[in-house]
């Protein structure tokens, strides 16, 4: 399906309508799971708003899109940075409460939320092959095998970058955050 995607991607460089709306009915679920990942189940419209947000941003980043990493990549890190801007500039703190049963921590005065953010910021600080790895395997849902595909990376190489991105999270982070967050 990547190499699909690109040959529309290719297309939608050049304002090709239809090929957008193949990439985003391919993909909208996806990015919808993602966005509710990281802004919580109980944000759902959220959810729905920030998936409209990047594919604005998709469709007018389109004609500066380099063919040399995955479509989905690409997109899953526009999301991703869509949500990052939802929380800084759209939502106080407060609002975002999280319904998710299983989630329900706290570490030292801090929110499920808070947690989420502080990690993501954190995620964001890492090389970028690093965090493209972690954010499709942790937040996307993809297994280790797909996230290589997606990365254009053996399976060793992917498994070796999650590695290394874990390590730097747990030098910087507190001690529970990933494992309550991303199950480590």
């Amino acid at each position: 399906m990547s190499a699909d995607l690109s040959a529309y991607m290719l297309k939608v460089t050049k304002g090709d309508k239809e090929s957008f709306r193949f990439i985003a009915n391919s993909l909208g679920y996806k990015m919808h799971a993602t966005a509710i990942k990281i802004l919580g189940s109980s944000h759902s419209e959220d959810a729905d708003d920030v998936v409209q947000i990047s594919l604005i941003k998709v469709w007018q980043s389109a004609p500066n899109w380099v063919n040399k990493g995955s479509v989905e990549g690409y997109i899953h890190k526009i999301v991703v940075s869509t949500c990052m801007d939802f929380f800084r500039r759209y939502k106080s703190a407060e609002e975002f409460k999280d319904n998710y049963s299983n989630l329900e921590i706290t570490n030292k005065n801090h929110t499920t939320n808070e947690l989420r953010k502080m990690l993501l910021k954190n995620i964001q600080k890492l090389p970028k092959d690093q965090e493209e790895a972690i954010l499709l395997h942790y937040f996307s849902g993809y297994k280790q095998r797909e996230v290589s595909r997606i990365l254009k990376k053996s399976d060793k190489a992917t498994e070796s970058l999650i590695i290394r991105a874990r390590k730097k999270l747990k030098a910087i982070l507190p001690k529970n955050i990933l494992e309550e967050l991303l199950d480590v």
